[in-house]
């Protein structure tokens, strides 16, 4: 092999090949859209197909249901006979969260399958989506009437729409088939059964929402009272300390009174000194000495009252402060939400063959594979190799790249990649 040549050849021979490989797959008639599949390309897809579809049917292990699942949407990414088998898969499997994104696609491409709407009403009940959740599994339950599962997350669903009292906003088109199935429901002992249980506990919860608001309408109603008992305290205070001024005042000036006019007096003699003389009119002074004594007492009397009232005032405040406490508690109690698809519902993944797997907490623990059973589709293996092939060249490494294009003519001829290979060779190694 002439290896120098092949190296200074490498981009040309990349752009002749190129150019060949398109002009001798551009066979298609000038008439008629370019995108429509023929027949014969549509039953080469299936036979590609057909090896990963009896993997995901058969298998056990669910790396190889997911990689054989992989290969399969790698040939044809919206293919409903791969996503339905690998959904059904997925659901005998415990792994329902899975099975979804199968589901979707296939709801999405409009397939009148009542286990894809099964799955998506599933998984949008367990995040707690309920108004998603209602929606498909009302069209689950239209096209699959007798799977347990979706009878029971239907029957669930139907009483939180009829009991919820934040009274949830539906598509229209829903609530009319819901209407339509409702006699044939009510008759079916699994959505019967469902639709008692959580409508029960709407109402339980509806009585204990009442229950907790007519204590807290009792709390404020004690804290009002024990609110007003405060106030008439301190009102009863204020006077009381007032009316002591008062008579304080009154003490004083009988005491200035008794002294100026009525105490002892004191005068000169002619010589000098000073002579005490008795005090004027004694009844008057005896009056007024009564007057303050009896004064006195009625300012200890007061003041014993005010003592009393503090204490009263500091018995009043211990309850409304005891009161607002249970009062913010339960305001408190009625705020906290409780999450209803946690607390009220209980999800069932769709059966499968009248089967219904619960869902797994994880994903099984399974031994290292040590060589996987996922079969290898020729035309992907030929593209994997021939981008390598292609790398090779890009780096002025033709030597390994013709050993790869002869390996993938040899192993994958009448795969595209194979046709390819054989151009690339052509143009790389010209004959002499």
């Amino acid at each position: 092999m002439r290896t120098g040549r092949i190296a200074t050849t490498v981009s040309g021979a990349l752009v002749m090949a190129a150019a060949a490989w398109s002009a001798a797959q551009d066979t298609r008639p000038a008439s008629g859209p370019a995108t429509a599949p023929t027949t014969a390309s549509a039953a080469s897809v299936a036979e590609r197909i057909e090896p990963f579809l009896k993997v995901i049917q058969e298998s056990d292990d669910y790396r190889e249901v997911m990689g054989a699942h992989a290969r399969a949407t790698a040939i044809d990414r919206m293919n409903v006979a791969v996503h339905k088998a690998y959904m059904r898969r997925m659901l005998r499997m415990g792994l329902p969260q899975i099975a979804f994104y199968p589901a979707q696609i296939l709801t999405r491409l409009g397939v009148e399958d009542g286990t894809a709407w099964g799955v998506v009403g599933y998984h949008y009940g367990k995040r707690g989506d309920l108004v998603e959740a209602f929606t498909a599994t009302m069209r689950a339950v239209e096209l699959t009437p007798d799977d347990p599962s979706i009878l029971h997350n239907a029957g669930q669903l139907a009483a939180w729409y009829e009991e919820d009292p934040s009274l949830p906003r539906v598509p229209d088109s829903t609530r009319r088939q819901l209407a339509r199935m409702r006699g044939r429901l009510e008759k079916n002992a699994i959505f019967a059964r469902a639709h008692k249980e959580v409508a029960e506990a709407y109402r339980k919860r509806g009585q204990a929402a009442r229950q907790i608001a007519d204590q807290i309408a009792a709390a404020e109603d004690a804290v009002e009272s024990s609110r007003l008992r405060a106030v008439a305290v301190d009102r009863e205070l204020r006077r009381l300390n007032a009316e002591i001024d008062d008579r304080n005042d009154e003490i004083d000036k009988l005491w200035r009174e008794l002294r100026q006019y009525y105490g002892p007096r004191t005068v000169r003699d002619p010589n000098g000194n000073i002579i005490v003389l008795p005090p004027r009119d004694p009844e008057r002074r005896r009056q007024l000495y009564d007057r303050i004594s009896e004064g006195e007492k009625e300012v200890s009397a007061l003041r014993e009252q005010v003592r009393q009232g503090r204490r009263d005032g500091e018995a009043v405040l211990g309850e409304l402060a005891r009161y607002q406490k249970e009062l913010k508690r339960l305001q408190e109690q009625a705020e906290v939400p409780v999450p209803r698809s946690q607390r009220d519902f209980r999800w069932d993944p769709p059966a499968v063959e009248g089967v219904v797997t619960d869902e797994l907490d994880a994903l099984p623990a399974l031994p290292p594979a040590a060589k996987t059973n996922v079969p290898v589709d020729p035309e992907q293996e030929a593209d994997k190799r021939l981008e390598l092939a292609k790398l090779y060249l890009r780096n002025e490494m033709s030597d390994k790249a013709v050993d790869i294009l002869l390996e993938i003519t040899r192993e994958f001829p009448e795969t595209r990649a194979g046709k390819q290979a054989k151009v690339l060779l052509a143009a790389l190694r010209p004959s002499p």
